[in-house]
């Protein structure tokens, strides 16, 4: 019977102890549950309320420990601010709580290091700021001194200069001109012979720019067909097509031509006259465009033929030069007047003729500054 009781009581207080204990954990999980959404709140006085609340239950070490451990974890997120407030929080309610202290001195230092790193970092971005703030208005200086360049307005409020030699922002550039005026003056020596003539012409000049060169055209035409002077009847006529180019890094203003000319004579008289009748040839040669004197713009060019080879010559070649004064400019084309001679010649192995051109026309061409 004694063993029977004894059973009996071991039974009862085995009991005992599993209901407690059940008991207990589920009140631990509860203070967990009520740490884990003061961490989820990010609130350091939520977490120092709980604690306080359980601190003089017999689990209370327990819980400081749960509050350390989600503490270290936010170190491993890197939210150091929050984590030295945890810590603080098992601090004010466990001085005692070394491991507590260590993990606070710890985050508090790391904290430091990293706001010295930054405040590093914003110096050296500050010292960097006033540097290229000084050069910026020692060069803003230098250029408002000069008068190389200009100073555009862009649509955000800003300014920007740009060089006077590159203000074009269009890639093409472009003008016509109807020549109005194309006088021939033809002078051949060794037949004493001479004429003025009449006519009419018209030419274009294209201009692409890209970052490293500049390509080009000068197209050109006209006929002379009414005598001023009593001379034959002749008709002249002569065209050309000359592409071009030039390199900005050495000069914008300077091209290298290569192309072909056609010049041709209708008439019976080519006898009497001493003229050429036709001249077909390769062309050759160096030019100078868009040379800005104030608003007035200058040309010029000089071309070999190398077809004289094919023909009774010795060498041909011709020269030129023009200049274009504005009458009217508005934000997208300009309009001027154009003015431009150019002398063709022709040396023979009988001897030499000789074709004095000038111009009077107008021009039309559009806006890139």
């Amino acid at each position: 019977m004694k063993i029977k009781k004894k059973l009996k009581k071991a039974f009862i207080l085995l009991f005992v102890c599993s209901a407690f204990s059940a008991v207990s954990q589920e009140a631990m999980d509860s203070v967990f549950s009520e740490l884990n959404l003061a961490f989820t709140r990010k609130s350091a006085e939520e977490v120092s309320s709980v604690l306080h609340k359980y601190s003089s239950s017999p689990q209370y070490h327990d819980y400081e420990a749960y509050a350390l451990k989600k503490t270290r974890q936010l170190i491993i997120e890197n939210d150091l601010e929050f984590a030295r407030q945890t810590s603080l929080a098992v601090i004010d309610n466990n001085l005692e709580n070394f491991d507590a202290v260590e993990l606070y001195s710890y985050i508090d230092r790391a904290i430091l290091n990293e706001q010295a790193a930054k405040q590093a970092e914003e110096n050296r971005l500050r010292l960097e700021a006033e540097r290229l703030a000084a050069i910026n208005e020692k060069t803003k200086a230098k250029i408002e001194k000069s008068n190389a360049y200009q100073t555009l307005s862009t649509q955000s409020g800003s300014q920007v200069y740009v060089k006077e030699s590159n203000q074009t922002f269009s890639s093409v550039d472009w003008r016509m001109q109807l020549c109005m005026a194309d006088l021939l003056f033809q002078s051949v020596p060794d037949k004493d012979y001479s004429s003025l003539k009449y006519g009419l012409g018209a030419g274009a000049d294209i201009f692409y720019n890209v970052d490293s060169f500049i390509l080009a055209a000068d197209i050109f035409a006209d006929f002379q067909m009414l005598n001023l002077n009593g001379g034959q009847q002749e008709f002249f006529m002569s065209a050309r097509f000359v592409p071009m180019i030039a390199f900005p890094e050495f000069s914008r203003n300077l091209y290298f031509r290569m192309g072909f000319a056609s010049y041709g004579v209708a008439t019976e008289f080519s006898q009497i006259s001493g003229s050429t009748e036709s001249f077909m040839t390769p062309v050759f040669g160096i030019g100078v465009e868009n040379v800005a004197l104030g608003s007035t713009e200058i040309n010029g060019h000089f071309d070999y033929y190398l077809g004289h080879f094919a023909y009774d010559m010795k060498f041909s070649f011709e020269a030129g030069a023009g200049i274009t004064l504005p009458v009217a400019v508005n934000e997208h084309t300009k309009i001027g007047f154009r003015i431009g001679a150019s002398d063709i010649m022709f040396l023979k192995e009988s001897g030499m003729e000789n074709r004095l051109k000038g111009i009077i026309g107008i021009g039309v061409g559009n806006v890139v500054k």
